[in-house]
């Protein structure tokens, strides 16, 4: 059981937390973004931005989930990653013009789900190396 429950278990709560992340992207979207004009400089990071990341979430966190292929939990790492970093950039520069001020209770917990989501990602990738490299290793007598 221990073998096959563990990716297993991984793909789920990579899957979850990809989903989470682009669940908080909608919530905000909903609640803050999707009526700021298209004027305001930076704007295209908020509104559509915030949407396109949730859309995107969803089917990473499908994708995680039902194909069983390294490839597809890299791509969904990437753009975690990528999601973190815009996060921060947004922060403490300015990410194609957007900017916000300080870390609030939306952007810590956008960062923590980030952020879990790619350590569930990269052990997954690591679970799943690891266990290709025992299939692959030759016999020893």
């Amino acid at each position: 059981m221990g073998n096959r429950f563990l990716p297993t278990a991984l793909r789920v709560i990579a899957a979850v937390l990809v989903l989470a992340g682009g669940a908080i992207h909608l919530q905000l979207w909903l609640n803050e973004y999707r009526d700021v004009p298209s004027d305001v400089e930076g704007a295209v990071v908020v509104n559509p931005g915030f949407l396109v990341s949730a859309v995107v979430s969803l089917v990473l966190a499908l994708a995680v989930l039902f194909v069983r292929r390294p490839i597809v939990w890299l791509l969904a790492l990437l753009f975690e990653l990528a999601s973190i970093v815009a996060l921060a950039l947004s922060r403490q520069a300015s990410l194609l013009g957007w900017t916000e001020d300080g870390w609030d209770g939306d952007a810590k917990r956008t960062i923590a789900v980030e952020i879990l989501a790619a350590l569930a990602l990269v052990v997954l990738l690591a679970v799943d190396y690891a266990r290709s490299g025992r299939r692959t290793r030759p016999a020893t007598a």
